[in-house]
């Protein structure tokens, strides 16, 4: 069920607008509307008037649709006695559809020994790769890393040394540094997907479908 809603403020300009938008989700502590034609802004306030109701609100995330615009609103203020008749507040467990991978390669779960070095520093990190492919990995590492650092990576697989240059690309403590390879020569390439064909477990892509969480290895203690 859709409503007919009000919307009013000010936009970018500092100009009053009203504009007419339908109200697709709604509840004690926010709403969705569609169609919205005006251009609110994420951090605007408007107000809002629906069902001989008016509460304001503040824009919390705007999306391009097919008729218009989509946008996301949290409820300012206590909610009116007009209200009570919508479900109490509870967990949002809404999740915005992905549009596709970002990864090109499917990374699987699989413990390789990894032989780190990095530019201007002599001695080589020895660390463990807990997900693999042919585009990267995340390595299990002591200290946090920059991101766009480029490192020299060597990677046990079946035991033999196969070295790749990467570019750091996150890294979160607790949860691994992620590795992308770069300008990796044929051989080496075929090597790597050879050995991640053989793994049981594929990493799900966080963009796709229902968020999983994954089971990370122990974080580093850096007093230990």
């Amino acid at each position: 069920m859709t409503l007919n809603a009000t919307v009013c403020g000010m936009d970018t300009r500092g100009r009053s607008f009203v504009d007419r938008a339908q109200v697709v989700n709604l509840s004690r502590d926010g709403a969705m509307l569609e169609d919205v034609s005006c251009a609110v802004n994420v951090g605007d306030q408007v107000s809002v008037r629906c069902e001989g109701n008016s509460r304001r609100y503040r824009v919390s995330w705007a999306e391009s649709t097919a008729t218009g615009r989509r946008v996301g609103l949290a409820a300012m203020g206590v909610s009116t006695s007009a209200e009570n008749w919508l479900p109490a507040s509870g967990t949002d467990d809404f999740l915005r559809p992905r549009m596709g991978s970002r990864r090109k390669f499917d990374r699987s779960i699989c413990e390789v020994a990894v032989e780190m070095r990095m530019k201007n520093v002599s001695t080589a990190m020895w660390v463990t790769a807990s997900d693999l492919s042919e585009g990267g990995c995340r390595a299990q590492v002591p200290h946090a890393m920059t991101p766009g650092t480029e490192v020299n990576v060597a990677l046990w697989v079946e035991g033999e040394k196969v070295w790749a240059l990467g570019e750091i690309t996150h890294c979160i403590y607790g949860c691994g540094t992620g590795i992308r390879f770069k300008n990796l020569d044929r051989a080496t390439r075929e090597r790597i997907a050879a050995f991640v064909a053989g793994a049981d477990t594929k990493v799900s892509d966080r963009r796709e479908g229902v968020i999983e969480i994954e089971s990370f290895y122990p974080a580093f203690s850096a007093t230990s």
